[in-house]
């Protein structure tokens, strides 16, 4: 059995932890009022936001437990969602500086994902879906 690359075990990891810590962040949203203050600022109401939190908790999830069984759709599922992601921020986030951070993570992290290694992991090249037989 290949094993997996630590830059791939980590990027799961990364994934799992921030997304409890989006949900955290989000839950308790309403007892910050520097938290409600920006919120006020975004063309969406609150429910709509956590609505969209949680949904992107749930993808990133399910693409940490993709990465960790080595089926190449996770990364492709990671890349679509954030690519999503960034235009869905565009039009709500008020500080379009975040976006920046977000399109710089999206780059490094696609570079692990889609690395020699990680094809050989995935046991796929590109976009595929599925593993090579």
């Amino acid at each position: 059995m290949q094993k997996r690359p630590l830059s791939l075990t980590i990027i799961a990891w990364v994934l799992i932890i921030l997304s409890l810590l989006a949900l955290v962040g989000v839950f308790t949203m309403r007892s910050n009022p520097a938290m409600m203050k920006m919120m006020e600022q975004v063309p969406v109401s609150l429910m709509v936001y956590q609505s969209w939190t949680v949904l992107g908790v749930i993808i990133d999830l399910i693409v940490a437990y993709g990465i960790f069984k080595g089926q190449p759709w996770s990364r492709v599922l990671y890349v679509v969602w954030s690519v999503i992601g960034l235009g869905v921020g565009f039009f709500i986030t008020p500080q379009k500086a975040y976006l920046v951070f977000g399109l710089i993570v999206l780059v490094v992290i696609s570079i692990f994902l889609f690395s020699e290694k990680a094809n050989d992991w995935f046991s796929a090249r590109g976009f595929m879906l599925k593993r090579e037989d």
